[in-house]
């Protein structure tokens, strides 16, 4: 009998598209993350759930999104603004769309001096004001206003109107949804820069946008090795890591998987000889600036080591154990491919 083939890191190729985006790592039909290395190389991240479930994700994720990877990774260049958008909940994202829904995290990895992010209204306001803001022009006059810097993170929830001004580099961990309604575009035409779903529009999200002023978040304290937890929530945990030496990471206690964004420097997953994933040759798991790297669940566990000074990484995991009611996804059907 054939001995069963164990999984690895899996070292993410990235897609860019014509709208400012960069997808690290994405399990959206399109994009649609295609590993690069090792033995599933030539592989998408759809293809690897569909064949491996619960061994790249976990059991409790598995069991709570089913084929469906759970979250995305990706850039913003910031060349250019970007769209005004809104995201539903997850139960309003099942119910009328059979999608997940979005809450993101924006880590700022740039930012001009004067550039802007819009988070939120500035005070309460009234949907039919901010529709006929939308329609004169005037929006931006009720939106909170942020001049960030390097090293802001904001945790937007579903609900949420914002967009990033130009001169503003940014990077995105967020629930695996395809729902952007785009409220406001800043005189630009629908489909002019970019390809855009014409269902996802106002007056699509009228009902789920939160018209109450956008309250401040306050600064995520220094952890230990450098690391800063940006978010804790039902929908992914999100960490900023300044990685100056090898930490020890265990699956087995997160019971997810873990995937990575390099923001600067490089480093490399290194799994130990004899654990699974660890015959294959370290140098496959190396990463630079700008580069994504998925380690499956079925990892137990491996050492993140910095290759350069000044590595900074994005970590994502899932820690969700109990399956949300009247889920799409809990039957194990995919959900967007």
């Amino acid at each position: 009998m054939e001995e069963e083939k164990k999984l690895y890191p899996f070292k993410l190729v990235p897609v860019e598209d014509m709208s400012d985006e960069i997808w690290h790592l994405a399990d959206l039909g399109f994009p649609d993350s295609m590993v690069r290395n090792g033995w599933l190389a030539s592989n998408t991240l759809s293809e690897i759930m569909e064949m491996y479930m619960d061994r790249v994700v976990g059991e409790g994720v598995f069991a709570a999104y089913g084929r469906q990877f759970p979250v995305l990774m990706k850039s913003l260049k910031g060349t250019r603004r970007t769209p005004l958008l809104v995201h539903p909940d997850d139960e309003i994202a099942a119910q009328r769309f059979d999608f997940l829904g979005k809450a993101k995290l924006w880590y700022v990895v740039s930012a001009r001096p004067g550039s802007k992010l819009f988070l939120g209204f500035r005070r309460d306001v009234s949907s039919e004001e901010f529709y006929r803001a939308c329609q004169d022009g005037s929006v931006e006059d009720l939106l909170h206003v942020v001049e960030p810097k390097a090293g802001d993170s904001f945790f937007i929830a579903p609900g949420t109107v914002h967009a990033a001004g130009e001169g503003v580099s940014i990077a995105e961990v967020a629930e695996s949804s395809p729902l952007d309604f785009r409220l406001y575009d800043w005189g630009r035409k629908a489909g002019e820069v970019d390809p855009f779903d014409a269902e996802l529009t106002l007056e699509a999200a009228f009902d789920f946008i939160d018209y109450r002023a956008w309250q401040p978040q306050a600064p995520r304290p220094e952890g230990s090795q450098g690391t800063v937890r940006l978010t804790d929530n039902p929908e992914f945990i999100a960490t900023r890591i300044r990685l100056t030496e090898p930490l020890h990471i265990f699956c087995e206690q997160f019971g997810s998987f873990v995937a990575y964004l390099c923001l600067a420097g490089e480093a490399s997953v290194q799994v130990p000889a004899g654990m699974p994933g660890g015959e294959a040759s370290m140098d496959n798991y190396g990463i630079g600036a700008g580069e994504a790297l998925l380690v499956p669940a079925e990892v137990p566990d491996f050492y993140l080591v910095p290759r350069a000074e000044g590595t900074l990484l994005l970590e994502a995991v899932v820690e969700r154990h109990e399956v949300p009611e009247d889920f799409p996804g809990r039957s194990g059907d995919r959900l967007l491919n």
